[in-house]
């Protein structure tokens, strides 16, 4: 198939959820089929990754937005009853070019990763597969509810119009992709028309390997983006909370905060006795390798958190908040530990820490799990399968217009056999003519 994929972040380095789910189905599909990848960039530090990304897949198409003048536009489109996320997403520039791009290439879809690509992908003419990852809308009432004022109020309304758009997008796109059963839920509780399939976020399973030996120095780690929102709460949340409890059965215990773009928030916990703040690294994996377990106590956020697979994967135990195991099928006490409660939380990681043989277990049964159940080539492969499906729907209906735009030939004449044939195969697939 001819391809163009649309991410609204560029997708390398893969130091991200969004970035890291794009880059794979990117490989994947590069591999396989012709694909030009569009995608904007807002941090010119990332432009770095181009040259990775030329190798990759060669075909580029991006647009540069400066993150001021961004911000600027998302504000001004949220006084005109816009999303502001939408606003900000969007490039002039991105736009033409990829307008010219179809024009002269035969594209048999667009696959576009999270909402704000929709904006490029629905006037450009091919079938369009949404892969909205999570139903970020809820992120942001997520956000509203654990916010005050001014800041409240516009987290609740960007939620609102965000729903909007992302029921829009259900009315149009030929599918919508969710990452878990649990998103797929919640957008057909808003749009109950949305054509849907779940394809889980996977991991590297040659790149993430358990170490060869477990570490012998205890520690807790937490990774992630640490100026997204949901991970700079759940740092302060832990260091506040649970930290204290776990001190006073183990007080020298290191926790490592292993992250890029610390908020100012998270910089000032590294005031705290044995709180290493890392900031951006170049490889993860050693402080993994040098944890002991790894803790994620989110208390808000969306869909399958890839801190969570990735320590799974390094076959290192994990304690997770319900926000943080939602949309995993992963059992809790066998393969990760789930626990709300800070006293509770608390105790499971001193349980852990003390107990060796127990961590050694769980890491096996989390390896094994992870590996069923979150391969890339599964999920990257049942995508494919969907896109090759909806590119045989509009070669469908592209039979059924030619049909009708045919003059009626004589009752005799073979042809309205195969115009018969054709409005069969039309009414085979649902609504196909809808378009």
């Amino acid at each position: 198939m001819r391809i163009l994929m649309l991410a609204h972040r560029i997708p390398y380095p893969p130091d991200t959820g969004d970035k890291t789910r794009a880059y794979h189905i990117m490989r994947y599909l590069a591999r396989r089929h012709e694909v030009t990848v569009g995608f904007l960039v807002d941090d010119r530090a990332d432009l770095a990754g181009l040259s990775v990304l030329r190798d990759e897949v060669g075909d580029l198409e991006f647009g540069q937005i400066w993150k001021p003048w961004s911000l600027l536009k998302g504000v001004v489109g949220l006084a005109a009853g816009r999303a502001v996320t939408v606003g900000y997403f969007r490039s002039r520039t991105l736009r033409r070019s990829l307008a010219r791009r179809v024009d002269g290439t035969g594209y048999d879809l667009i696959y576009a990763s999270s909402s704000p690509m929709a904006q490029y992908a629905r006037p450009l003419g091919p079938p369009v597969v949404m892969d909205l990852v999570d139903v970020d809308s809820d992120k942001w009432a997520q956000y509203g509810t654990h916010s005050r004022g001014a800041l409240r109020w516009l987290y609740e309304t960007e939620g609102r119009r965000l729903q909007a758009v992302e029921a829009d997008i259900a009315r149009w796109a030929d599918r919508c992709i969710l990452a878990t059963r649990a998103e797929e839920k919640l957008l057909k509780s808003f749009a109950p028309w949305a054509r849907t399939e779940v394809i889980p976020n996977g991991i590297d399973l040659e790149y993430f390997r358990p170490a060869e030996a477990e570490a012998g120095h205890p520690g807790i780690i937490f990774t992630g983006a640490m100026d997204y929102l949901p991970n700079v709460d759940a740092v302060k949340y832990f260091c506040q909370d649970i930290l204290p409890l776990v001190r006073r059965a183990i007080p020298d215990i290191p926790f490592y905060i292993v992250g890029l773009n610390p908020h100012a928030d998270v910089q000032r916990l590294a005031e705290i006795p044995g709180v290493v703040v890392t900031g951006r690294v170049p490889d993860v994996r050693p402080y993994y390798s040098h944890a002991s377990v790894c803790v994620a106590p989110l208390r808000m956020g969306r869909g399958v958190q890839n801190k969570v697979l990735q320590a799974m994967a390094m076959g290192l135990p994990v304690i997770a908040s319900p926000a943080a195991y939602r949309g995993l099928e992963a059992k809790p006490g066998e393969h990760l530990h789930v626990e709300d409660d800070a006293v509770a939380f608390a105790g499971q990681v001193v349980r852990l820490l003390k107990a060796p043989s127990e961590r050694q277990t769980m890491a096996r049964k989390a390896r094994a799990f992870v590996e069923v159940h979150h391969a890339w080539a599964t999920g990257c492969g049942r995508l494919e399968r969907i896109l090759q499906a909806v590119a045989r729907e509009e070669s469908s209906r592209a039979r059924v217009r030619a049909c009708r735009r045919r003059p009626s030939p004589p009752a005799s004449h073979a042809s309205s056999a195969d115009c018969s044939t054709v409005g069969e195969e039309a009414a085979s697939y649902p609504g196909l003519c809808a378009r």
